[in-house]
This record gives C-alpha cells, structure tokens and sequence, in this order.
C-alpha cells in the first residue's frame, strides 16, 4: 500500500527506495522488548523486528550531515492489526515536523511518499493503543526512474508465487492443501534509459541491485497504489545495453520479493 501525502511530487513516476538514513547514523529508541530490539528494524531481514516495551515510542536518527529525503516504507509489521499510526517526522530547529502519517487498516507492506525535506535528523514515531513490531524502517529518497516500465511488466501484486503442499491418501482421496511458502517474483523491463543517467543517479542503484541487497520498487504510486514491495535481485546483474550511437541503454531487473 503506498500512502501519498499531499506534498508529495513526481508521484507517478516509476521509483526505487535504497537508501535509508536509519541506517547512515547514530540511532536512538524510546524502548525495546527483550526480543524486540530497535536494531532489528534497519534490517535487511525481514524475520526479526522492532517491538516496542510502550506507546507513543520513536526510531531516530541523528546524521552528520543534513539528508534530503521524500519517502519511508515499513516493511513486515503488524500496525494494523495493532491498530497503531505511523508518522514520519524530521528535526526543524528544534521542532519534529510530520513529514507524513498513515494508521494502515492492515498489516501490508506500507511505502509513504512526502515532500522532500533536508534535515540532519529523522524519525518514526508509533502511536496506538499496543505496541505493534516493525521488521523494517526505511527513510531515504527515491531514485525515480525516467519513463518508467515497457510494456509486458507483471505487477508485482499480480506475481504471487504460492507453493503448495497438498495431502492424498493411499487411494488418492483429496485430503486438503495447505501453503508451504508465499512469495513473488517478476522481471522489470525500464524504458529505454538515456546513458547520462544510467551511468550517472543510477549507478549506487546498480552497484547496490547487483550486491543481491533489498530495495522497495514502486511502479505507479499514483495509478498503482497497491504495486510496492521489498525486493531483491533474483537473476544476472543489472547491466545496459545500449543501441546504435551508445546514447540509450535498455535495462531489466529480475526480482524476487518479499509479500507482507
């Protein structure tokens, strides 16, 4: 579910979340459980989580220089359930600002789109009536990618992969069938990309895509709210070809995914 604050821009451009200042810092908890703690929400794993000892309880960071950042995404968590509000917030002055807020009537992977704001401090704050686990952060600012997906791209909310266990007796009675592992996988086919940019705001992208380390991919968030999940690369490297005159390249992303 991605949640789009008014302030937001550039909301239908096809989007990649790498990077998260959560992780660039020094970081700081209101509280943690014994078997909650606040670092396991930088992630990468999804297994673990945050858990919060109370409510309203934050995640904050403190850089050591001012970060631009226009998205956060909360990745396996049960705020729905919980029944708790999410807030994005970053330091002015001496003032937290809310970036943006969303209480998710679920618990799906939840990606939140703001204006972009610089700030040398940022923050998630949980409200609620109970504490909910989060397994992971994010704050950071999007790489956007121009012209977005050719044609022939699976959503990834239609690319569930659900491997089945299913129960026979000895004279081949169906017995009933019950899921082994959900999951998803898809290829990303990009427009066709001019090689400035391939080589210029998509090259940390790359070198981070082709390390096998986790990203949230967004094809639409305006038109496809519900197309944003954890993914990591799944196939070869990420690497352009390009046509005639090297002035373009055409690259695709193999990915699999995490479904929350």
């Amino acid at each position: 579910m991605i949640h789009i604050d008014p302030s937001a821009t550039a909301i239908r451009d096809a989007a990649a979340l790498f990077q998260n200042v959560l992780a660039d810092g020094v970081l700081a908890w209101s509280s943690q459980t014994a078997d909650g703690f606040a670092a396991n929400a930088l992630g990468p794993q999804t297994y673990d989580a945050w858990v919060p000892a109370t409510l309203p309880a934050t995640l904050s960071v403190a850089l050591l220089a001012a970060s631009e950042c226009d998205t956060a995404a909360i990745i396996g968590h049960t705020l729905g359930s919980s029944g708790a509000t999410v807030l994005v917030e970053w330091l002015n002055g001496s003032t937290w600002t809310t970036a943006a807020s969303v209480t998710p009537e679920d618990d799906r992977d939840i990606a939140m789109l703001f204006g972009a704001q610089e700030a040398s401090q940022w923050r998630i704050r949980i409200t609620g009536p109970s504490a909910p686990a989060i397994g992971v952060a994010m704050i950071g600012q999007r790489l956007r990618i121009p012209d977005g997906v050719r044609s022939g791209y699976v959503p990834l909310i239609l690319a569930l992969d659900v491997e089945l266990s299913p129960s026979v007796t000895v004279r081949g009675q169906y017995v009933g069938t019950f899921m082994k592992r959900t999951g998803g996988g898809t290829s990303i086919p990009l427009a066709t990309q001019d090689r400035q940019w391939i080589e210029g705001d998509a090259r940390p992208f790359v070198a981070h895509y082709n390390a096998g380390r986790p990203f949230i991919w967004m094809s639409c968030p305006d038109l496809l709210p519900d197309d944003v999940a954890y993914c990591w690369r799944s196939g070869g490297t990420l690497k352009a070809s390009y046509g005639a005159g090297a002035r373009r390249g055409d690259l695709s992303l193999e990915v699999s995914a995490y479904h929350g």
